[in-house]
């Protein structure tokens, strides 16, 4: 009996805490939630500027998101006080778990890259979801402690959430102290509002203070309703006026000079390598092979990037033409006939054998549909490996699983051929197959690894063509996408950044007999160049094509603008003339110049006449605009590409995934045994011990 009263008078008390905490906090959960919103903005911010030693830049970096939140807190308290209803309740809790949860994703985006989150960052959930949350859930895996202190702090919202809105308890108010309360919030906003607009104004001359100045939930607001036309809108992307020539239409237009040459041509494409990274830049030591390739032809010492984006980037790599610098990916939508790009020229002018290899997840963004645009016969990616354990992170996989398919589909046939080789492992989390290296932690010194161990698959690569007695009989060129942001400006990865170490790129080409050993071509050249530069190589006139790129081989004229952009429309977009470059960033309104000669980091803007100054922003956005291009495809389809994979598409956005069950018809199987041969040949060139054979069973 004395044990049963004991239980019944603990769960009295129990009910009783429940109770009391319930009344507590339920009638208060709105202002919890917004003061969770803001210690969680406040202190991922003290954090960045701690990290970036810009620890004098805070307290103007949080003006904006002390005035906006105790803003939107003071608005939800006088709701819930003049109208102390459960559906006013739960309407003011929903608002402000909607502000709370935007600062903690912004808290994970600023942590990763530097920047404030954007909605349109959300953009690749509803055409990849797949590969989008793994790439959220490797990043976070790569940052456990802002991982852990990002959920907790989720869970308990959420639970505050759920309990207001299952069961809201309207408040009791005492009037003074309430008005005393609204009073001081007041106070407090309208401080904020009147320093940040004192202070805001003042260039610091760091770009992320131009970043971390704005509230993040203003800064997505405004970013959805664009204020004015510098902004690329629903209608420029739904009404472009420019079209992309198939090759049917370019045919006549590229004629072949006498002789001409036979050369095989291989394009290696690496993944997010920035400029300064290797041994082509200040890195001396860290791409030796890629050093030698340089040597042995032509280097272009200051080229960039047209899009910051692998699948614009690879656009406009492979057609000579600008991308459409549209948050989508337009590109990779399957049209009727092919682009007329160096794929499908080479294949239908010379009956070359064309083949795409990548050793990343074919379905990202869609590959399939872009190659199949390129004019590719054979595309292969991360899915067609029969060796599981070559994938490298939730994106990559060992680039040397590649080689094995790659050697095949070369001796398969006599004619020559133009392959393209897209790797992956320097994408983010930057992690090296544990057979070359154990993974650093740092997220640089990764990035190093990834950097070092690309450098030795292209060497791998080399020594195969070599092999076959092809090195001589090949043009082999290297270029990467686009660089990588690793906290120069303190700012990281490479979306929405319109600095040099995101723009500016390796770019080399060998092409025995064709181009003298050891050139160096310091102008400023662009990756839209590539096509047309060897188009002319190989012996065609490339004047009357119209290629947006030009043969860079040939004299550059000195007043040559060498266009850029970012992916997103909120991102820079802007060109670089002879040593100058100018950049607009819609979202600040404002256009930044830098002498290059003088200020290579970029770390001192210039100022130029107001009238001159609009002029080369309208050119800019302009430019930016008239980039857009058509598609020529119904609105909404579904087509089989390559036998094996299924792209749907509606409008501007596509989806593909891999049909497993046509595999085993298609692809050939390559055994263990070919992968560890390559892997072993991988190790020497690296200075790798092989490991010890383990006993057998």
């Amino acid at each position: 009996m004395e044990h049963r009263c004991s239980q019944q008078g603990f769960r009295v008390r129990k009910i009783r805490l429940t109770e009391g905490l319930r009344g507590l906090v339920a009638p208060r959960a709105y202002s919890i939630i917004m003061f969770g919103a803001l210690l969680c903005t406040l202190t991922v911010k003290f954090f960045h500027a701690w990290r970036m030693n810009l620890v004098g830049e805070y307290f103007v970096w949080i003006l904006s998101d002390i005035a906006v939140l105790f803003g939107i807190e003071l608005v939800l308290a006088v709701a819930c006080f003049l109208r102390p209803r459960r559906s006013v309740i739960r309407i003011a809790t929903i608002t402000a778990t909607i502000v709370c949860t935007w600062s903690v994703v912004n808290a994970g985006w600023l942590m990763r890259t530097g920047t404030q989150v954007l909605p349109s960052v959300l953009w690749p959930v509803l055409y990849d979801p797949i590969g989008t949350l793994g790439m959220v859930g490797g990043n976070l895996v790569k940052m456990p402690i802002l991982s852990i202190a990002l959920l907790v702090s989720s869970v308990i919202a959420l639970a505050l959430f759920v309990l207001v809105l299952v069961k809201p308890l309207p408040p009791v108010y005492c009037i003074k102290r309430f008005h005393s309360r609204i009073t001081i919030s007041l106070v407090i906003v309208v401080m904020a509002a009147i320093v940040y607009g004192a202070l805001a104004t003042r260039h610091s001359g760091h770009a992320v203070s131009d970043e971390l100045r704005y509230n993040c939930q203003l800064r997505a607001i405004t970013s959805i309703i664009p204020s004015d036309s510098t902004w690329l809108t629903d209608d420029d992307s739904n009404q472009p006026r420019r079209q992309i020539p198939t090759f049917a239409q370019l045919d006549s237009a590229l004629t072949l000079k006498k002789p001409r040459s036979n050369h095989n041509v291989v394009i290696v494409v690496l993944e997010g390598v920035q400029y300064g990274y290797t041994s082509l830049g200040s890195n001396r030591g860290l791409t030796p092979y890629l050093a030698s390739l340089a040597q042995q032809g032509v280097e272009f010492t200051n080229a960039r990037s047209s899009i910051a984006h692998t699948t614009k980037a690879m656009f406009a790599i492979l057609t000579g033409r600008f991308p459409s610098p549209s948050h989508d990916v337009a590109e990779a939508v399957p049209v009727v006939e092919p682009y007329a790009g160096i794929a499908s020229i080479l294949r239908h002018k010379l009956n070359y054998r064309t083949a795409c290899f990548e050793s990343a997840n074919g379905s990202f963004e869609s590959w399939p549909g872009l190659m199949l645009n390129m004019g590719f016969e054979k595309f292969w990616a991360r899915e067609d490996s029969t060796d599981p354990n070559s994938y490298v992170g939730y994106f990559a996989s060992d680039e040397f699983s590649m080689l094995g398919p790659i050697v095949e589909w070369i001796k398969d046939d006599e004619r020559p051929f133009f392959l393209v080789i897209m790797c992956s492992v320097s994408h983010d989390p930057y992690v090296v197959p544990k057979w070359f290296e154990t993974p650093a932690k740092e997220p640089l010194d990764r990035y190093r690894q990834t950097v070092a161990y690309t450098d030795k698959f292209i060497e791998s690569l080399d020594v195969e063509l070599s092999k076959l007695n092809l090195a001589d009989k090949t043009i082999f060129c290297v270029i990467s996408d686009h660089g990588e942001a690793l906290g120069e400006h303190g700012l990281f990865a490479h979306e929405r950044i319109g600095f040099d170490e995101v723009l500016r790129v390796p770019w080399v080409i060998r092409a025995p007999y064709l181009v003298d050993p050891g050139i160096k071509i310091s102008q400023p050249v662009s990756s839209v160049d590539l096509t047309p530069t060897l188009l002319s190589l190989m012996g065609f006139e490339t004047a009357a094509a119209g290629f947006d790129g030009a043969n860079v081989l040939a004299p550059i004229p000195s007043d040559r603008k060498v266009h850029f952009s970012c992916w997103t429309r909120e991102g820079p977009a802007g060109f670089v003339q002879g040593d100058h470059k100018f950049v607009y960033s819609p979202m600040n309104k404002a256009l930044s110049i830098y002498d290059l000669s003088k200020d290579p980091r970029e770390l001192v803007r210039l100022k130029l006449p107001e009238g001159r100054t609009r002029q080369i922003t309208d050119e800019i956005i302009a430019w930016r605009k008239n980039s857009i291009f058509q598609i020529r495809q119904q609105a909404v389809g579904k087509m089989s590409i390559f036998d094996r994979w299924v792209c749907i598409w509606m409008g501007r956005v596509c989806y593909t995934h891999y049909d497993k069950s046509n595999q085993a018809a298609t692809e050939r199987s390559y055994s263990s045994a070919v992968y560890d041969a390559l892997r072993a040949m991988g190790r020497r060139l690296a200075g790798v011990e092989p490991s010890p054979p383990q006993n057998q069973p």
